[in-house]
């Protein structure tokens, strides 16, 4: 089976249960998917901090890059500094998710959600997955 990674994270990051590993076994074997697999957990991870899950975060900086965006942060409570560099689609996932926890001065653009839904459709039709619902109708 052939996947779009990008859209795999996509999907791992908006709904983590979106492919059990129980009954997906050998898909899960693929090292594709296994990378996508971390990728969500580690873009789920940010989002989790920015929002204030391991306290306060100070000196929040989104800096354009060539096919992306860095995202720098710290957190004093924990004595460190975070920077992540994310495509233009991580970037897009992350604000969604920021947003939906009502983090301010993070929220997707209407490009933003273009970028997720085109991934959410090609995910869908990877995985034969009838009836994803796209973010731009929410």
């Amino acid at each position: 089976m052939r996947l779009d990674c990008d859209a795999l994270v996509v999907g791992m990051m908006l709904v983590p249960g979106l492919i059990s590993r129980n009954r997906s076994y050998s898909l899960f074997e693929n090292p594709d998917v296994r990378r996508a697999r971390g990728r969500s957990a580690l873009l789920r991870g940010i989002v989790r901090q920015l929002v204030g899950a391991d306290g306060s975060v100070e000196g929040l900086e989104i800096l354009p890059k060539l096919t992306g965006r860095e995202l720098r942060y710290r957190l004093p409570g924990a004595h460190a500094e975070r920077r992540a560099i994310l495509s233009e689609l991580e970037y897009a996932c992350v604000s969604y998710l920021a947003a939906r926890a009502n983090l301010r001065g993070l929220e997707p653009t209407d490009d933003d959600r273009a970028r997720i839904d085109a991934a959410l459709r090609r995910l869908s039709a990877d995985l034969k997955i009838a009836g994803v619902e796209l973010l731009s109708r929410s």
